[in-house]
């Protein structure tokens, strides 16, 4: 009786484990979205949902035809589960979002609230919480989807591709997954900032093969600026350097070049970024708290385009220098962008948290007022290991000593 009841366990156990392929799903029968759009539809509580299906037979080069690498289907609804379903009536596959790479949110969209977008992505076991998330600056996310782009077939690829060499070569943007998001909208201030994606030339050419045969493609797409949230919606763009400084903040530079003057001539001196390391300590002065920014950076100079001795250590100490106030003027546009916003992107609510939680708790409700008057100081300690190759640039003159009287 024994034997045939462990038999029967057994036996059931087996049949247990040979479920596992219960709800599979054939490859023939999928189609794959690498990207997804979300807009919001001008003059109506509706929303416009995106995906950008793989076009398979184009990427394999199998019975190409010469047509797009991709194929964007769209649909609208009162909620965005409706909209999604609405696009996916047009596709004859299953649409799966498992490999999704990036999510990118029109402005007029991130301007009303970006919180139901992301209670969307966070909800539905499909998408990759590692997906990167844009923001179409001063167009839709709809358009960013239907242009398609040189050098990489696939354009979700190329906007990782653009955002990854951005951020490696100038320092004004840095990758935001949907799990930073998601962390920032759940924060008190519900403050976070994600990166922009611009639209160059006519929206109609960047959306047909006619944009791949060219060698300057007549619409591109263009890694623009960070987007700073507050409340969860749209407060401003930072550019430039205000976008470098965040990026700075944040710790998340990886490589900026930072152009000084030589003797008279301005910004004849390029230094590139090699490391960097941000510390940012608050205290409290008087009833206001006041931020203490530190920065530890290393670099080489890349270029001089003027007659100095790059051999003698005062002339690299006095690059050094120069270095440093550059710094702390673009670190102090990004402070001043945020805080004219009043969305503390750059933490110093964290900060002024950590070293004293006491008083952080007597300010927390009232942190969006008292931030924009937070007194800043930066400090800069700069490092220059190397002059490259060449220590005196070709154009160097070795001054005459005045004659004697």
């Amino acid at each position: 009786m024994n034997r045939k009841f462990g038999i029967s366990v057994c036996a059931g156990l087996i049949l247990f484990m040979l479920t596992g392929c219960w709800n599979y799903r054939e490859m023939n029968d999928l189609s794959l979205a690498l990207a997804e759009g979300v807009d919001k539809v001008p003059g109506k509580k509706e929303y416009r949902f995106s995906f950008q299906l793989v076009n398979a037979q184009e990427i394999a080069g199998l019975k190409a035809a010469g047509n797009t690498p991709v194929v964007v289907y769209s649909g609208t609804g009162k909620t965005l589960l409706e909209a999604v379903r609405k696009a996916s009536k047009l596709v004859p596959r299953r649409i799966t979002g498992q490999h999704l790479r990036v999510l990118v949110i029109g402005e007029e969209l991130a301007k009303e609230s970006i919180g139901e977008v992301f209670d969307l992505m966070e909800r539905d076991p499909e998408p990759r919480m590692t997906t990167r998330v844009f923001i179409a600056k001063r167009t839709t996310a709809e358009s960013i989807l239907r242009t398609v782009t040189p050098l990489e077939l696939i354009p979700a690829n190329a906007l990782l591709g653009k955002l990854k060499v951005s951020g490696k070569v100038l320092g004004e943007g840095f990758e935001t997954e949907i799990t930073d998001i998601i962390r920032g909208l759940m924060s008190k201030e519900k403050s976070t900032v994600i990166s922009g994606i611009k639209l160059t030339g006519s929206i109609q050419t960047g959306q047909g093969v006619n944009n791949l045969k060219r060698t300057t493609p007549p619409s591109q797409l263009l890694a623009s600026g960070m987007a700073l949230f507050k409340d969860g919606k749209l407060a401003g763009w930072a550019n430039g350097d205000a976008a470098r400084g965040i990026t700075w903040l944040n710790n998340k530079i990886k490589s900026t070049v930072v152009n000084v003057d030589c003797e008279d001539i301005s910004d004849a001196v390029a230094i590139e970024l090699l490391h960097s390391k941000i510390k940012l300590n608050a205290r409290l002065a008087g009833e206001r708290p006041e931020m203490n920014i530190h920065i530890h950076q290393v670099g080489f100079i890349e270029e001089a385009m003027c007659s100095v001795d790059l051999s003698k250590s005062a002339t690299i100490r006095d690059f050094e220098q120069k270095w440093n106030e550059e710094t702390s003027r673009i670190v102090l546009a990004g402070v001043k962008k945020a805080q004219e916003l009043k969305t503390d992107v750059v933490g110093f609510g964290e900060a002024l948290e950590r070293s004293n939680p006491k008083v952080w708790k007597t300010m927390e409700e009232d942190w969006a007022n008292i931030f924009p008057s937070c007194k800043v100081e930066i400090e800069v300690d700069s490092s220059i290991r190397r002059t490259g190759m060449v220590a005196r640039p070709y154009m160097f003159k070795e001054k005459q000593p005045e004659p004697k009287q």
